[in-house]
């Protein structure tokens, strides 16, 4: 059997995980490329690492993701685009040392659909928080951080994909931030599809 990719959005968890996490204050920031570039591809691959590990296969084409990653900022480039990084302080000795915790990132999205035309729409992209600072609340400051990065740049929509079964609570998260299931809505080059890979497709207004 192929992989369900959902298209429909009536196909979709109709009741996600109730979002709950302790709240830790992070230090969320531009990525300044000149300095930040090798952390940013740090947290990318392990993100990607992380997801093809879940869905024991190769959900996302690392080959294309090197590319990608070569060729930072890319699409991630300002005006139109960002990333945003997320640091924690450290204590004890460490505690003049902010610990990298995060990122997440933001581009333009062409949309195909001659219905959404008048949309001037973005997607958000690699949202991840290394393990030993999830449930602390960072998930959610990068999120609400990069929603304020798109309605600084004028978006009026932001789109993104991700997996139900395996991100749970990222799926929570962005039911909690308003996000609702649309029809999909692109073709991603750096997106597989593995038997076991169930692809979620959210938009919300900004």
């Amino acid at each position: 059997m192929g992989a369900f990719i959902s298209d429909r959005a009536d196909l979709l968890p109709a009741s996600p995980l109730v979002y709950d996490a302790a709240m830790t204050a992070a230090q969320v920031r531009l990525a300044r490329f000149d300095e930040d570039a090798a952390l940013v591809r740090a947290l990318m691959r392990e993100y990607a690492a992380f997801l093809n590990a879940s869905v024991g296969g190769e959900h996302i084409c690392v080959e294309t993701l090197e590319k990608e990653l070569a060729g930072l900022p890319g699409q991630y480039a300002e005006p139109a685009g960002a990333v945003l990084l997320a640091f924690v302080e450290g204590s004890g000795p460490d505690a003049t040392t902010p610990h990298p915790a995060g990122c997440v990132a933001l581009k333009l999205l062409h949309l195909e659909d001659p219905a959404r035309a008048h949309e001037h729409a973005c997607e958000m992209k690699r949202l991840w928080v290394r393990p030993e600072f999830q449930r602390l609340g960072i998930g959610r400051q990068l999120a609400d951080s990069v929603l304020e990065a798109a309605r600084e740049r004028g978006y009026s929509a932001m789109y993104l994909d991700t997996m139900p079964a395996t991100m749970p609570a990222a799926y929570a998260l962005y039911c909690d931030l308003g996000f609702v299931p649309v029809a999909r809505y692109h073709r991603n080059p750096v997106l597989r599809e593995p038997e076991s890979a169930s692809v979620a497709f959210l938009r919300r207004d900004l």
